[in-house]
């Protein structure tokens, strides 16, 4: 009887997915018997397919050296030879297997000025200018075309351009990947500080993203793993030592209660899981995630979360002894349905007060939006811009006052219940966190916005142009809310320019 073995075990001998063992077996590359509603792959045709495998590499040892011999593979659909060149795969620029090893030979011999280069330069067909043929480190043919202000006006300049631009952005086969630029005795501590300052995004643009909340995980990440962690080197969270060194992070975090919740345990840890994807790649600084799938702790469970009525929103806007930056802070959120991180980033440029249209071109899901904004919003805005901010330049910030007082987004959920609590208002659910409910937050001040919209005959789909939800799913929630703001009759907010005396008085 042949040894067989189950899709999943196949999947994991040869390192790649069940989905791709399934696509082997339908393309004849592998062979498998069905057995009753099972299907079980022969261990004699993976042996098979991993002895024809060797046929798509070679390896290279020039004569008279006593260097290292040189592994030839091909990679990408383009098929193009790559070697490796200090642990890292570096492509050789053509698909003929000859020419292949006598580049590689070359390289060894430490003659690689002498091999073709990995590009070709070409004069554009249709317009005035050149162009580069290249292959990227994936084996993925591509083009770029050399910008104008360059003044190129020969293949001579062009091929200097293209030795310049390929060794900067690509990498010549001489030369050494951005990420060699990393010790590999780099601390926790040192490459979270590349992360959260945005220099790693800089040096891997394609697979690091500038993160918006960054600032906060650099607070999360200071107060409760740099203390435990900080001074490890990366290379010491490889396998189980990693695991074990995150248990001590974990085990360090404050037990659930009032102060601190499940959502803050999950994002601390969700700041080191991130951290240690991208030791892993791009910066290849660890050979793989020492984290298994399921760490991360659940969510936090569904506790009720509170919202503002109109009377309780006009006796907060209304105060005086409130500061007026914060009165126009909390009128906005409830009524434009803008993240705070939005309202708070959001600039001058950003708002056409005469015509009313707001654009948030930057936000949380990097996906742009404009709408219509309410009209007493557009009135207080104006009236804003006129009388309190002192001609604000169009880059400026609109939740800024003259005298520069902005508002700080860690204190803004204690400031808002502080400035409920001047302004006499005491529902005690707004006030509130246990297990079965959560304090209102300034977040909160955006539920208020949808759960007023909706109770007042708005669609999803206006909601959701405003909010950036995706989905009805993520609205749902607030139906519930919705149907007994209309039962109570509530109504709408009142104007904004309405609703805080300052600009009643100067509107």
């Amino acid at each position: 009887m042949p040894q067989l073995f189950t899709v999943e075990e196949t999947a994991d001998r040869l390192k790649v997915s069940a989905k791709t063992i399934r696509r082997w077996i339908k393309a004849g590359t592998l062979v498998s018997h069905k057995i009753g509603n099972c299907r079980r792959v022969d261990a004699s045709s993976v042996m098979r397919m991993l002895a024809a495998s060797t046929a798509g590499s070679a390896t290279v040892r020039p004569s008279g050296t006593s260097k290292q011999p040189t592994t030839l593979r091909q990679l990408g659909k383009s098929k193009v030879w790559t070697t490796t060149v200090s642990g890292r795969d570096v492509p050789l620029g053509t698909t003929d297997k000859a020419e292949a090893i006598e580049r590689a030979q070359a390289l060894l011999q430490g003659n690689a000025s002498r091999t073709k280069s990995p590009w070709r330069t070409y004069p554009l067909p249709d317009r005035p200018g050149f162009g580069l043929k290249y292959y990227d480190r994936e084996g993925v043919r591509r083009t770029h075309r050399i910008p104008p202000n360059e003044h190129i006006e020969n293949i001579e300049d062009a091929e200097r351009y293209a030795a310049s631009w390929y060794d900067r952005n690509v990498g010549s086969p001489s030369g050494e990947h951005k990420a060699s630029a990393l010790a590999s005795d780099i601390t926790f501590e040192a490459f979270g500080n590349l992360w959260t300052t945005g220099a790693l995004a800089k040096r891997f643009p394609d697979h690091v993203k500038v993160k918006r909340s960054a600032k906060a995980d650099e607070r999360r990440l200071a107060l409760y793993v740099y203390p435990i962690v900080g001074a490890e080197p990366l290379s010491r969270f490889d396998g189980r030592a990693g695991l074990d060194l995150v248990e001590q992070v974990t085990a360090g975090l404050p037990p659930v209660g009032s102060s601190f919740s499940r959502a803050s345990r999950r994002q601390i840890l969700q700041a080191v899981h991130r951290l240690l994807v991208l030791a892993t790649y791009p910066a290849r600084l660890i050979l793989a995630n020492p984290l298994p799938k399921g760490f991360l702790p659940r969510a936090s469970s569904n506790r009720a979360k509170s919202f503002l009525y109109p009377a309780e929103d006009r006796a907060l806007l209304g105060c005086s002894e409130v500061p007026l930056i914060d009165r126009l802070f909390y009128g906005m959120l409830a009524r434009e349905g803008l993240r705070s991180s939005e309202l708070l980033n959001l600039e001058w440029a950003d708002v056409d007060v005469e015509r009313g249209v707001l654009a948030l071109d930057q936000n949380k899901t990097s996906d742009p939006r404009s709408w219509s904004m309410d009209p007493g919003v557009v009135r207080a805005l104006k009236i804003w811009k006129a009388s309190f901010t002192g001609s604000p330049l169009p880059n400026s910030k609109i939740v800024t006052s003259k005298c520069g007082a902005t508002i700080d987004p860690y204190a803004a959920a204690s400031s808002l219940r502080a400035h409920l609590q001047i302004a006499g208002v005491e529902r005690s659910q707004l006030f509130e966190s246990n297990e079965q409910r959560i304090a209102l937050r300034a977040h909160d001040l955006r539920a208020t916005f949808v759960t007023v919209s909706l109770a007042n005959g708005r669609t999803e789909a206006w909601v959701c142009d405003r909010t950036g939800h995706r989905s009805s799913q993520m609205l749902y929630s607030y139906r519930r809310t919705a149907r007994t703001y209309a039962e109570l009759n509530l109504g709408e907010l009142t104007p904004l320019d309405q609703a805080i005396p300052e600009f009643r008085s100067n509107g």
